[in-house]
């Protein structure tokens, strides 16, 4: 069959064609070369400027793979595929940067639900006249699946369970590929999985995927190297002040009328159109540009708060408004303008980008041919369940100058 190479960093020579070809082909896959895949994160780390475009082809990559190695059927291989290619299809600009905006300004929740309404044809992202025939390309084939199992698969949904844990489950095709790819661009060794191991220890069991007893090692090493990338790289305190002031500046913009579509455009698009606006939005945009970041005032962990300042804090995450009255209350304390004060989280902003985070774990094929969850084999694995990612709960930045103000105020200001 003919096909196309592509030459990637991580992964070397791949070759497509058929089905997967075409889909890369779209305006709405070509689209993602434009979004990077850890957001602002180069501000911290240089080398992190890959895109979503190379993380999807990645995770194809190893799909393909997987499949081989567990024996899936052809029509279970390229679902399988398919999913792991436009898994993040949906991606608005910076990737998971603004999140949290989706929920209060976006009829659509998060990326990937606007990624099942791509895949059905139900939403045009791009501007191309040749945009929104991933459905019919996916109809042009002889496959025993539609748009319709792709886009539920793409949401964790199968009506044969291994397929959707092998993209968001503890061990999935996703995250193998962002770790060692996360890892190599930011220069991070964390991130550093074995990979070969991996693939040659997953197997189906009784309709679900599990680990053989015998690469359980390989399964603690690559939690481990999840763990301590999101505390390392993910949510790096810089980047999540990077994040805040950027989110800031487009929930300004968009209360005054402006960027209601932000949810289509690319990075550069985005930047450029904050940075032309006046006032907070453009200030805002060209100092995380010239990378002149607030300053961490306050970084709290749980331990830090008592329950009912923890329930505080998660209502003020569920609540945009909430959060909003909060921070200018804090600029008013310190004697900062609106929008001078950002207040983050860590914990409640990971389980809403990290759908696996909730999902069911794996399960360890014994020798004696009984299962057991991961985390009754192997106590590392149910600690790195429990520990707090990243160690800061709550982060509180604003200009140099009210740090001081802050440290001394912040939770008088919350807790009163």
């Amino acid at each position: 069959m003919v096909g196309k190479i592509i030459h990637d960093g991580i992964h070397g020579s791949m070759k497509l064609s058929g089905l997967i070809l075409d889909l890369v082909k779209t305006p709405e896959f070509q689209r993602l070369r434009s979004i990077k895949q850890l957001g602002l994160a180069y501000l911290v780390y240089p080398g992190a400027n890959h895109s979503r475009f190379e993380h999807s082809l990645g995770a194809w990559h190893v799909a393909s793979r997987l499949s081989q190695e567990v024996g899936l059927n052809a029509d279970e291989s390229m679902l399988l595929q398919v999913g792991a290619l436009l898994h993040d299809i949906g991606h608005g600009p910076f990737s998971h940067t603004f999140e949290s905006i989706y929920k209060h300004y976006v009829k659509e929740h998060d990326h990937m639900r606007l990624g099942k309404d791509i895949i059905l044809g139900k939403i045009d992202i791009t501007e191309s006249d040749n945009g929104g025939k991933i459905p019919e390309i996916i109809e042009s084939y002889s496959y025993d699946f539609g748009p319709k199992n792709v886009a539920e698969l793409i949401l964790g949904h199968s009506e044969k369970r291994y397929l959707g844990q092998m993209l968001h489950g503890d061990v999935d095709v996703d995250q193998i590929d962002y770790l060692i790819r996360d890892a190599h661009y930011t220069g991070v060794a964390h991130g550093i999985i074995d990979l070969e191991r991996l693939l040659k220890v997953l197997k189906i069991y009784n309709g679900e995927l599990v680990v053989d007893e015998k690469g359980v090692e390989a399964v603690e090493g690559m939690m481990v190297a999840r763990s301590l990338m999101y505390s390392r790289v993910y949510f790096h305190h810089t980047v999540k002040i990077a994040e805040g002031m950027l989110t800031r500046a487009l929930e300004f913009a968009m209360e005054e009328g402006y960027l209601w579509d932000f949810w289509k455009m690319t990075d550069c698009r985005v930047f450029v159109e904050l940075e032309d606006l006046e006032g907070l939005p453009g200030e805002m945009v060209r100092r995380v540009k010239y990378r002149e970041l607030y300053k961490a005032a306050v970084l709290a962990s749980a331990d830090e708060l008592s329950g009912e300042e923890k329930k505080e804090l998660l209502s003020a995450y569920r609540n945009v408004r909430k959060r909003q009255e909060i921070e200018r209350n804090l600029a008013d304390a310190v004697g900062a303008r609106e929008g001078e004060v950002i207040l983050e989280f860590s914990i409640a902003d990971l389980m809403l980008s990290e759908p696996r985070l909730k999902a069911t774990e794996i399960n360890v094929l014994l020798g004696n041919g009984g299962t057991q969850p991961l985390t009754k084999v192997t106590p590392l694995a149910n600690a790195l369940k429990r520990r707090q990612t990243p160690r800061w709960a709550v982060l509180i930045a604003a200009p140099q100058e009210y740090v001081k103000k802050l440290r001394e105020n912040w939770k008088k200001v919350l807790f009163s």
